[in-house]
């Protein structure tokens, strides 16, 4: 039962006679290339009972003999699948229970009334070459897939590039496809074959994904705790990607820059500070945040005013027009090398893990919440005096301490520190909340100054917006010395 590690990338048919040609291959080569048929089908029963137990089943024909393949509990990141696979020659091209003998599979496939369901419901005819690779000591199969999926009437191409560890060190995947992304235009695939094969029976729904825990635990190598909470982030960017280049719901963005503020936290928590990442970040961060504004403005600001239906019609049309173009700006980066290769190079980061000798996670843990702390009450120090860009810094030093204490809670389990842990957060929470509003209040302001300067029919709106923003800013601010003074109050777990 090996655990198969491969890396997705999509590559234009138009690009596939530079990846034959290019430079990695011929320097990492082991052996000739080997070109040949692949016609996979895959079973299951007309209510998908083996997807719904993440199950897959595979009968493929190739160099002349059958082959059967079951994978399952796989997940995608990165471009990254990981997965269980139990793979078998069968002697005829028809699913061989016999074969399956693994006692996690046997509760599934020994039950005579999903076997008499089973039938083919999906095939991939590829033509597929591989290449064996050595690379930097890592043994490397890298396919290339180029034919068609076929779901009863439907048809559809499918171009892909395959990057295999057989053996090795998973960050050399990385590694690779960022060597033959610097000359072809690669795209993360998280979809695997199977998945767009099941797609054309039932319906997959894209919701937001919010932050999850990254799974920390008091015992694990900071290496590993590093992994965990870099490969989290990824996974919250890359699951709101979708609904964001769709633009139909606004909290794809949200989320995306909520990923992205959470990975610079823990890139800052284990030390890391690398200027290109940091650049890129930055990037997308303000691509993202254009979008946001919009959002913001044309469905919560707009709406909570009282505007004629006419003045609020004319408004929406000019702020609906910016979104537009923001989110045409935002699509374009989201499908630019650029975003890929930032997505590659963070995938290798985590892969590679930290530097042998980096402190334990305790010390790590409790160095960068002190440091923080630290900060943000000197920033907060004369808080009746912070002008607006320093309140927003102490928003920003706010929400990092809360998203570091977040990712770090599992450290702090005990009877009082898991108290102490669970009450800063709450009232971190309430100031981030408090300055987040105050920071949107002024970002509308500039933002409707700026738009009414070229879009008459905003000229109305903005004495109104001013007025009510005036009445929430004074409210808020009202509310900050008690916020702060509750934070002042609390205890530390560290």
């Amino acid at each position: 039962m090996p655990n198969e590690i491969e890396l997705k990338l999509r590559i234009a048919k138009e690009d596939i006679p530079h990846l034959r040609r290019h430079a990695a291959i011929r320097k990492y080569l082991t052996g000739k290339a080997i070109t040949r048929r692949l016609v996979s089908t895959y079973y299951d029963t007309p209510d998908l009972q083996l997807f719904d137990q993440r199950v897959s089943l595979r009968v493929r024909r190739m160099s002349g003999g059958w082959f059967q393949a079951v994978k399952a509990a796989g997940h995608s990141l990165a471009g990254l699948h990981q997965r269980l696979e139990w793979e078998d020659i069968i002697s005829k091209g028809e699913p061989d229970y016999t074969k399956i003998t693994d006692p996690s599979l046997t509760p599934i496939f020994d039950d005579p009334m999903l076997r008499q369901g089973l039938q083919p419901i999906f095939t991939t005819d590829m033509r597929r070459t591989e290449w064996q690779l050595d690379y930097q000591g890592s043994h490397i199969e890298l396919s290339l897939d180029d034919g068609l999926l076929i779901a009863g009437k439907h048809q559809e191409p499918l171009i892909e590039i395959e990057l295999e560890l057989k053996d090795g060190k998973i960050e050399q995947l990385f590694a690779l496809a960022l060597e033959l992304q610097s000359d072809i235009a690669l795209t993360i695939e998280n979809v695997s074959k199977a998945q767009r094969g099941y797609a054309y029976y039932r319906q997959f729904p894209q919701l937001p994904s919010k932050a999850k825990p990254a799974g920390l635990t008091a015992t694990d190598q900071p290496s590993d705790a590093f992994a965990k909470a870099g490969w989290e982030c990824l996974r919250h960017l890359q699951s709101n990607q979708a609904i964001a280049i769709q633009g139909d719901d606004p909290e794809g963005v949200h989320q995306m820059r909520v990923a992205l503020r959470r990975l610079k936290v823990t890139l800052k928590a284990f030390g890391i500070n690398n200027d290109t990442i940091n650049d890129e970040i930055d990037w997308l961060n303000s691509l993202l945040a254009k979008a946001r504004d919009l959002d913001v403005l044309l469905h919560e600001t707009l709406p909570s005013l009282k505007l004629s239906t006419d003045v609020l019609h004319k408004a929406q049309a000019h702020v609906s027009s910016a979104q537009k173009r923001a989110y045409s700006t935002l699509r374009n980066g989201l499908r630019q090398s650029r975003y890929q290769h930032l997505l590659l190079t963070l995938g290798y980061l985590f892969a590679c893990g930290l530097p042998i000798g980096h402190p334990k996670l305790s010390r790590t843990a409790s160095s960068h919440l002190q440091r923080t702390h630290k900060k943000l009450f000197k920033q907060g120090k004369q808080l009746d005096k912070l002008s607006t860009e320093q309140r927003h810094q102490l928003r920003i030093l706010t929400r990092r301490l809360r998203y570091a204490l977040e990712l770090f809670t599992p450290l702090y389990q005990g009877k009082k520190s898991g108290k102490q842990a669970a009450k800063l957060l709450s009232t971190l929470s309430g100031l981030q909340a408090n300055l987040g509003t105050l920071n949107d209040t002024a970002v509308t302001s500039q933002t409707l100054e700026r738009m009414s300067k070229r879009n008459p029919g905003l000229v109305p709106v903005l004495p109104i917006w001013q007025q009510a923003a005036r009445k929430r800013e004074k409210r808020h601010t009202a509310d900050l010395p008690n916020l702060w003074k509750a934070l002042k109050k609390a205890s530390t777990p560290w």
